[in-house]
């Protein structure tokens, strides 16, 4: 079994790529309730592979399960910025973020028990994938007993971390900040939910010149190496994806 690697080209919407993952994890609940289902090419031993979908968005703030109907009609405003910005919520865990150019969003499907993961291990593995990704780049990092989210040694925090699961299926994932871009944009709210902490990127590390695509092959490959069952990397095409072929591979 392999991850399978979509990369989004360009600014890809919010709207899109919930498409997307919802179709991917229509596709593993389906397996889990009928292992062997018509139009497709599953069988009982034969799930469908994990996919890692990665992209970067226009200026968007999401909101959380803590956030829910939380917000006022003044703070959704805030949030979209006379027009700058879109705003919505979603089903994954924590607070209110942002994404946008400059930053790496990647969101992976699978079955964590495919991956022998329990929902804590789950966390600690995308943590861990950050990690290595950024220590790929030269750049220390560590995570955060309380917090999750993964911050630089200088009490900053350059990834974001909230994700869903659903029948140990996951979806959402990850935000990692790659350009300067990203960071006026998290000065308008309190990022995560924690008063006083700043953000940082792979830029302001020191790290220039990389693009999102760059860091995203290598946290594909870093997920693929801490995935139990999972011999590497493969590319996909959002075609492909959308056609439901997404079997052991």
């Amino acid at each position: 079994m392999h991850l399978r690697h979509l990369h989004l080209p360009g600014l890809t919407t919010y709207t899109q790529t919930a498409h997307i993952q919802s179709h991917l994890v229509s596709l593993h609940l389906a397996h889990k309730r009928s292992p062997a289902f018509p139009n497709t090419n599953f069988s009982q031993s034969s799930p469908p592979a994990p996919t890692l979908l990665t992209f970067q968005s226009p200026p968007t703030y999401t909101t959380g399960r803590r956030d829910l109907n939380a917000l006022s009609p003044e703070q959704i405003a805030h949030l979209h910025f006379d027009g700058q910005a879109e705003h919505y919520e979603a089903l994954r865990g924590g607070q209110t973020t942002y994404h946008g150019p400059g930053q790496l969003t990647a969101y992976l499907i699978c079955d964590l028990r495919t991956h022998n993961l329990t929902s804590r291990d789950y966390v600690r593995f995308l943590e861990s994938s950050i990690i290595s990704t950024l220590a790929y780049y030269a750049i220390t990092s560590r995570r955060d007993e309380v917090n999750p989210g993964v911050w630089t040694t200088d009490g900053r925090k350059i990834a974001s971390l909230g994700v869903h699961l659903r029948r140990y299926v996951s979806s959402h994932g990850i935000g990692l900040n790659v350009g300067n871009e990203v960071l006026p944009w998290f000065e308008r709210i309190v990022m995560c939910g924690l008063p006083g902490k700043k953000a940082t990127s792979l830029e302001s590390q020191g790290i220039k010149g990389k693009s999102v695509h760059d860091v995203a092959e290598v946290f594909a490959d870093k997920a693929a190496g801490g995935l139990t069952g999972v011999e590497g990397v493969v590319k996909v095409g959002e075609e492909e994806v959308m056609d439901g072929d997404v079997g052991k591979r």
